[in-house]
């Protein structure tokens, strides 16, 4: 019998109901701490599965007809304030999704000139590193624990029929493994290139890119490298995989859940030291700030705060995300060190970096590309290569749909930040999710969780999180 997780995602194929929304309310869209004003409800359409949204932006639009266009373009100036200019900057931008056409659409979109998103943020949007899943890498062996094939999703132990003896491509199975790349990825990319950094793309990636705008290829070149679907990449998957199955007890082919993850990015980060980036991990809603400062000291003789990457674990409810923190999930976002969540649900894993109502924005790591290569030198990778990294299409998920396991990423980068930081978590309106506090405590069990937590929120454990129907695990 097929498993109910595999028989819910076949059900969604085929069925796939509107899914309604308030009216427009006017309050702003945040992307990892920027603010964008919207005075307009976007144009949105459904995807395959009713507890989410895909929003498409202005650049997905098909020209008007000569004989409306002025008038088109004129009425959407004066109700949005995006002009003729700002619309034909981001109509050669790529679109990495096939058009399906017919009358069995799976959706239906309004026309952008009816209220497009704000062209600032789409350009934010599409500048944010995207991992996704790979093929044709070089084999990842499959263990030899019978335990690990059983623990495999349904969909994943047919492939893995197909592959044999090993993995060549994560599909099925590595979704977390993605978004948690992605979440170093932009950690990285913030830290060195600057949180105003914009991805440029030429007019058309297959003419010579040196008559075309700079793309800053080999900064980002040089960070999309430590990603590579290589063994000898730092942050691979080859790498991911190798601690999770030494470490984590999570084996090739399973899924990965949010503190296995979250394990792998606080193990192999240190051995990279270029990276200049110190990881704190906890599984835990309370931050330490001895134990943090201890992390992020320059030096034994010097406590001046280097470069830190803050990741939670946390567990926000049971089956559904409680209530009562849905407002400080949603203003997490809106800090400005903010690096995004990794999660979505159990068995399918998503990298959120925006907010708007609520409607959570992610990157899917769903969708299987060839492997990003391993190159000698950052600079032989291809403007083509570098595109399968970036996107513009949105997707949106509504924060009562989300399921409450995630990983958060905050990057602490000085004193400042972290002041600041920690103001910010105590004028949260609602519940609090994340406490910091003076002192670790010096007896093992001992917190000082608020009372009335324990129901609520949980530290997570991929153990916790599979149960005993670990085969209906799988993206």
């Amino acid at each position: 019998m097929m498993p109910s997780a595999e028989l819910k995602r076949l059900v969604r194929y085929f069925y796939d109901p509107s899914p309604k929304f308030d009216e427009e309310s006017g309050a702003s869209i945040w992307l990892l701490g920027k603010e964008y004003k919207t005075s307009s409800l976007p144009p949105i359409i459904t995807t395959d599965r009713e507890d989410v949204v895909e929003i498409e932006s202005s650049t997905d639009s098909h020209d008007p007809s000569e004989a409306t266009a002025s008038t088109t373009e004129e009425a959407a100036e004066h109700t949005t304030g995006i002009t003729k200019e700002d619309k034909d900057k981001t109509r050669d931008s790529i679109d990495d999704v096939h058009r399906v056409e017919g009358q069995n659409l799976p959706s239906l979109s309004n026309d952008p000139a009816d209220g497009g998103w704000p062209h600032a943020f789409i350009d934010d949007f599409e500048s944010r590193i995207w991992m996704t899943y790979r093929s044709n890498f070089f084999p990842i062996p499959r263990s030899q624990d019978p335990a690990a094939f059983s623990n495999m999703s349904f969909s994943t132990r047919l492939r893995s029929f197909a592959e044999g003896n090993s993995f060549s491509s994560d599909t099925g199975w590595g979704c977390m493994i993605r978004s948690g790349q992605s979440l170093l990825a932009n950690a990285l990319l913030t830290l060195h290139l600057g949180r105003d950094w914009r991805y440029k793309i030429p007019k058309s990636i297959s003419e010579p890119h040196a008559t075309e705008p700079s793309i800053s290829l080999d900064s980002e070149a040089a960070i999309l490298a430590l990603f590579a679907d290589s063994p000898t990449a730092p942050f691979g998957i080859h790498r991911f995989v190798s601690h999770g199955a030494t470490s984590c007890s999570t084996h090739p082919g399973q899924w990965f859940g949010p503190s296995a993850t979250a394990s792998c990015i606080a193990a192999l980060t240190p051995q990279y030291p270029a990276a200049n980036l110190r990881i704190y991990s906890t599984p835990s809603t309370d931050i330490y700030e001895d134990k943090f400062r201890s992390i992020a000291a320059a030096s034994a003789t010097d406590a001046t705060i280097t470069p830190t990457l803050i990741l939670l674990g946390i567990r926000l409810g049971l089956d559904r995300i409680t209530p009562v923190y849905h407002e400080a999930l949603k203003r997490s976002l809106t800090y400005p060190q903010s690096i995004g969540i990794a999660g979505g649900r159990p068995s399918s894993s998503h990298y959120f970096v925006g907010i708007h109502n609520e409607t959570f924005f992610y990157l899917d790591p769903h969708e299987t590309r060839t492997a990003l290569p391993s190159h000698a030198s950052p600079a032989e990778y291809t403007p083509e290569e570098i595109a399968t990294c970036h996107t513009r299409r949105l997707r949106g998920l509504r924060i009562a749909d989300m399921d409450p396991s995630m990983l958060m990423g905050f990057l602490i980068r000085d004193e400042a930040d972290w002041e600041d930081w920690k103001r910010r978590l105590n004028e949260v309106p609602g519940k609090k999710i994340v406490n910091v506090y003076a002192k670790e405590p010096p007896v093992p069990g001992v917190t000082h969780e608020r009372e009335g937590a324990v129901d609520e929120v949980e530290t997570f454990d991929d153990e916790d999180e599979e149960g005993d129907d670990k085969t209906e695990k799988g993206d």
